[in-house]
């Protein structure tokens, strides 16, 4: 059967191995800072995932460690596509798009000005 296949196995890999260099808190930042709304339902599901894995009578670093694959699993699925969009992108304008949406790790993140009194 033919295929319409948009990831590659490469992109893929890529993904799990940025995701292991940059951890699971910085990953949630950078996919924040691009996709705030896709983060906030990921944050709100995996929390009421991590909730209900308790309920079943895991101790809480089961509970964690379930949460993290959890986690680690749709980050490397959400990359891996921003990754395939970016390739399909450079293909079709010739353009450099991956910088756009794949900033340098060593990045620091946005400054946030210190709150106020």
């Amino acid at each position: 059967m033919a295929s319409d296949q948009t990831i590659t196995a490469r992109q893929v890999l890529q993904a799990q191995l940025e995701l292991q260099r940059q951890g699971l808190d910085r990953a949630m930042a950078l996919l924040e800072s691009t996709e705030p709304d896709l983060t906030e339902y990921l944050l709100e599901s995996t929390t009421n995932l991590h909730q209900a894995i308790l309920n079943t009578g895991a101790t809480g670093k089961q509970a964690r460690r379930i949460h993290d694959s959890t986690l680690t699993l749709v980050l490397v699925c959400v990359t891996a596509v921003q990754k395939a969009h970016a390739a399909l992108w450079q293909d079709v304008t010739g353009r450099d798009l991956v910088r756009k949406l794949d900033p340098p790790v060593s990045e620091p993140p946005p400054a946030t000005p210190p709150a106020g009194p």
